[in-house]
């Protein structure tokens, strides 16, 4: 034979082949979990918007506020209106 190699190189190449196999499926379990997590995330994120889509937005227009208001006894109009004047969003 051309080559000489040293008694314990193909049991030293057999462990060394073996440690780098587990390091290879240590890092495709990671990448495994990973995509998974991005998957199960990108799926729920989906779901919020698409799900979010179907509840209606309904807004009360101003005539509605202002029979509602009027529907108010006299004593409860004079109170919202007391509060409201001293409220800092308001007033801005």
């Amino acid at each position: 034979m051309p080559y000489r190699v040293p008694d314990t190189f193909f049991d030293e190449l057999e462990n060394t082949i073996m440690i780098e196999v587990q390091k290879r499926q240590n890092k495709r379990n990671i990448l495994k979990i990973f995509y998974r997590s991005v998957a199960v995330a990108a799926t729920i994120a989906l779901l919020m918007i698409v799900g979010g889509s179907g509840t209606k937005n309904d807004k009360t227009d101003f005539a509605e506020i202002a029979q509602a208001f009027d529907n108010l006894s006299e004593a409860d109009q004079t109170y919202l209106l007391e509060i409201y004047q001293d409220d800092i969003f308001i007033n801005e």
